[in-house]
Order: C-alpha cells, then sequence, then structure tokens
C-alpha cells in the first residue's frame, strides 16, 4: 500500500472485516483511476496456484450492520435515482412497467479483484507476479432495496439471468479472458459488502483450480467412456431420488451426494450443455422459476441463512469445453471453514445431503 495507508480490521455480525480508514474511504472514492493500486495475480513458487492481491478491495463500502439493518435507499448507491454514485452502465435491461426506468443494471465493481488494463510488472525468477487482467462487474438486480432474490417475482429473475447471459457472452470475446464466472453473495457472513440485492461477474486470465479439476475429471471421462460425466450423474440421481428436491423438463435441483457444504444444492440442465450462455430466453424464463423455487426452499428449510450462489460455465476457449456441464451452485454458509478445511483443502459436511434434499423436497411442496 501507499506509505501511510493502513488498514483496520472490524467486526461485523460475528466475522472480522478488513477496510480501510474512513479517510481512505473518502479519498478512494474521489482519486483518479491512474492512482489506484494495480491488482496482481501471483503464483505460489511451491504448488503454482493463483493468487488474486487486490488492495484496494478492501476500501469497498460496507452496509452490514450488527443489528441486520443496511444503508437506507436514499445513501445506496445501487438504488433508483442514485445512479451517478456508480461507474456508468455497461447494461441496462428496461422495466417492463416504464421503459425509461431500468430493472437490472450492470455497471464495473468500483473496487475490482482485477484490472482492465495491465502494468509492467518487475521479473523475478522465483516470485511470480503479473498484472491481475480482466473484468469485474455487478450486476444490480432489482431497483427495489428491500427484496432477497428469492422475493423477486420470476420475470425478474429472468431478467436477472439474461443480464449474466448476455455479459458472459460479452466479455468472453475478448482473447485474454480464460474463464468467467457469475457469483452471488447474500449476507454479510457469506461476503456480502452491500445489502441491495445484486451478483457479480469476475472474468479472469486463467482457469481457476477448481474449475481446471472439474473440466480435466470430464476430459478424462469422456475419452474413456465417450460419454458426459455430469449427464452421466444426473442419470443416476434422478434414478436413485433420494438427492433430488424437484426437476423439470429441462432442469434437475438436487443435493450433490459429495456436498463439501451442508445444505449445498446443485441446479443443472439435463441436457449436456457446456456454457450457459447458449440458454435460450425461454429457457432462462424456466429456470427462473425453478430458481425462485430452490431459493425459497432454502428460506424455509434454513431461515434468512446467508448463502453464495456460483455459476460454473465452460471456459470461453477451452478445447475440453465439449465435454463440460454448466451447473449453478446454491451453498448455505450453515458454518464456518475451520482450520482442518483451510490447511487441506478437504471438507467436513454435517448435514446427510439426502435429509437436506428431503427436507427441501417437503419445502418445495409446500
Amino acid at each position: 500500500m501507499p506509505a501511510g495507508t493502513t488498514v483496520e480490521m472490524r467486526n461485523r455480525n460475528g466475522a472480522w472485516q478488513i477496510s480501510a480508514p474512513a479517510h481512505h474511504d473518502q479519498r478512494t472514492h474521489q482519486r483518479n483511476e491512474q492512482t489506484k493500486l494495480m491488482a496482481e495475480l501471483r503464483k505460489d513458487p511451491i504448488t503454482g496456484e493463483r493468487v488474486i492481491i487486490a488492495p484496494d478491495r478492501a476500501a469497498r463500502p460496507f452496509d452490514h450492520e450488527e443489528n441486520g439493518a443496511g444503508a437506507p435507499p436514499d445513501v445506496c448507491p445501487f438504488c433508483k435515482g442514485n445512479e451517478a454514485e456508480t461507474p456508468g452502465a455497461v447494461l441496462t435491461i428496461p422495466s417492463p412497467d416504464s421503459p425509461h426506468d431500468w430493472s437490472v443494471r450492470v455497471i464495473p465493481n468500483r473496487y475490482p479483484a482485477v484490472g482492465s488494463s495491465a502494468a509492467v510488472t518487475p521479473a523475478s525468477e522465483f516470485f511470480e507476479q503479473t498484472p491481475a487482467v480482466g473484468y469485474h462487474e455487478v450486476i444490480v438486480e432489482s431497483s427495489s432495496h428491500d427484496l432477497a432474490m428469492r422475493d423477486l417475482p420470476a420475470d425478474q429473475i429472468a431478467r436477472v439471468l439474461l443480464a449474466w447471459r448476455d455479459r458472459l457472452t460479452v466479455v468472453s470475446e475478448d482473447k485474454h479472458i480464460a474463464h468467467t464466472m457469475i457469483f452471488k453473495n447474500e449476507g454479510a457472513a457469506a461476503g456480502a459488502s452491500l445489502e441491495h440485492v445484486h451478483s457479480q461477474l469476475l472474468a479472469t486470465s486463467f482457469i481457476p483450480p477448481r474449475i481446471e479439476a472439474e473440466l480435466a475429471a470430464g476430459q478424462k471421462h469422456f475419452e474413456s467412456t465417450g460419454d458426459n460425466a455430469w449427464a452421466q450423474l444426473l442419470d443416476r440421481e434422478l434414478a436413485e431420488e433420494s438427492r433430488v428436491v424437484t426437476t423439470t423438463d429441462q432442469y434437475i435441483l438436487h443435493c450433490p451426494f459429495a456436498s463439501r457444504f451442508s445444505g449445498q444444492m446443485c441446479l443443472s440442465p439435463k441436457a449436456s450443455v457446456p456454457g450457459f450462455e447458449s440458454t435460450s430466453d425461454t429457457d432462462l424464463a424456466l429456470l427462473a422459476e425453478l430458481l425462485k423455487s430452490a431459493l425459497q426452499s432454502l428460506d424455509d428449510v434454513f431461515p434468512d441463512a446467508p448463502f453464495n450462489l456460483e455459476l460454473h460455465s465452460a471456459p470461453p476457449r477451452d478445447t475440453r469445453r465439449q465435454a463440460y456441464h454448466w451447473h449453478l451452485a446454491i451453498t448455505p454458509r450453515l458454518t464456518g471453514i475451520a482450520g482442518f478445511e483451510i490447511a487441506s483443502g478437504s471438507w467436513i459436511n454435517v448435514v446427510l445431503p439426502e435429509d437436506a434434499a428431503s427436507r427441501y423436497r417437503d419445502a418445495v411442496r409446500r
């Protein structure tokens, strides 16, 4: 960090958050883009794992208060009327009720984890570091301040999914982008800094380790069997039924056999489709209804639980993409990540996926 800059830690909802002092927040909001710290991509010298170092994200605003009340709409940068408080929109979907108003707004993240331009990084034989370039965008999912995604009408969720699809398509055209992901943090314990309903797009110049593992496993299975691993898995889940929450003609919602987190759900197309960006408008509307049902059942079974939502889609130019199968993971944050998980990369789940699926099924039927 620049000389004289410090970071302080403060506790929010039982979790420590890192933030810059108030005077740094104000300065960060006003300073020119050229003075921002360049995000770096560093490679672990032993394991080869890549880590994004993004100090400027410590200065992002945080409106989740300890009593559960967030910032009022008059100061929330994502609310209607406060558009000047954010960077200009890269995509706006108009409201069906008023074409002059927006229903979904996509903006560049003011505190990005990756940068849009590269600076020269000093070379080192052992410590490898390069600029972390890519796209980091925020999808504001509604102009209404007090709604969670599960509270949005299904047609509004469909417009959010449309924004996801269209922005993924655009950023994937950049030849420097190796991987794209949509993710959503709901609740402070899940990593959300602002309460207003939103999700994020993060496109990077590298493929993250878990996605790389999925691609490698899918390709290996395809080469040895000629079949898509995910399609076969879903067929077996449908046959066994114990972990299936609900299905439609196009999609299946189930609790994975080896769920890493308690209560985790996965929403997948039944057909083998590598990339989410190829989903039609009609299928997005059907997906929106099932996603709304999934989030409502999550809230019924685990009321007000924070959660993460992650869209896994095939990297745009990877030669293994035809062996992939896009899927949407919904991960409640019911327990913390402790020393074993951090040290080993392995997971301990205290809820049987079959039990979680049974409880979700009951909630969906109500």
